[in-house]
């Protein structure tokens, strides 16, 4: 029985990483597409920074002087190709929904829900490695970049930003899976990015915002994709917030289990 179990588990990772690998690939081809997506969010991180720079009293916003706001921001235009920006896992499903193709695709051995997860996985290790690395290093010549010198922080930092990718593809995928029942997901598609850019923390920490969206943005799945690894990385905090991070990703992964299965259901009550 262990022995099994081992090889289900074993079987599961080789499933991952070549459905990861596969998503990494894809997106090599459209490299040069990429070189002008980076310049633009070093525009658009220079223009924040200049902005906050004007703007931050000398208090500061909580821990957050004009200084560490620059740091800040120059973080998170770095992470943002792999925790937000760039994901296309909603629109391939959508996309699979209207041509019909989907029917294939829930018909395959492996389960639904993990072919799109890995595969949008290793599509974001490159937006990082390929996008966001070289707007950090653009950034870093141009302001003041924090680099931690403490090892921990940087096993933390790649903690919470595995759980905030995880949790950023895992809304992404209920978007798309919800075109099942609508004709069109623009409109959650935008929702979504306002969510995670206003309560997410993206271009400002959500001490900017009146105390009781703060807390409430503080409490959502969205400060997991930007707000909480950057205070990690910042080392404005310990490594508390990945827990919670860890909760919003199992919760997240139950509800979109659930509504796979409910689509399940009715493609084939409606003889797709």
């Amino acid at each position: 029985m262990l022995g099994r179990g081992w090889f289900r588990l074993h079987l599961a990772i080789r499933q991952w990483r070549v459905l990861g690998s596969k998503g990494f690939a894809q997106n090599l081809q459209y490299s040069a597409s990429h070189i002008v997506n980076s310049i633009a969010s070093v525009v658009f991180g220079l223009i924040y920074i200049y902005v906050w720079q004007a703007v931050t009293p000398e208090s500061g916003f909580g821990p957050y002087t004009s200084s560490i706001i620059v740091q800040y921001i120059c973080f998170n235009q770095t992470i943002a190709w792999f925790t937000q920006f760039g994901m296309k896992i909603r629109h391939r499903i959508a996309q699979s929904v209207r041509s019909g193709r989907i029917a294939v695709e829930l018909a395959r051995p492996m389960d639904f829900f993990w072919y799109h997860m890995a595969f949008e996985y290793g599509a974001q290790l490159y937006s990082f490695t390929f996008r966001g690395l070289p707007v950090g290093i653009a950034l870093a010549l141009l302001t003041e970049f924090h680099v931690p010198t403490s090892a921990m922080t940087w096993v933390w930092t790649a903690a919470s930003l595995g759980v905030g990718g995880y949790i950023a593809i895992t809304l992404g995928y209920l978007v798309g899976i919800s075109s099942f029942w609508t004709n069109e997901i623009r409109t959650l598609s935008w929702v979504l990015f306002s969510l995670e850019t206003l309560l997410g923390g993206l271009s400002m920490p959500l001490e900017v915002l009146p105390r009781p969206v703060e807390l409430a943005a503080k409490c959502s799945p969205f400060a997991h994709q930007a707000y909480y690894p950057a205070q990690v990385y910042l080392e404005l905090s310990g490594p508390a917030p990945i827990l919670a991070g860890l909760v919003w990703a199992a919760a997240l992964t139950v509800v979109a289990r659930q509504v796979t299965a409910s689509a399940r259901r009715r493609l084939e009550v409606q003889g797709g």
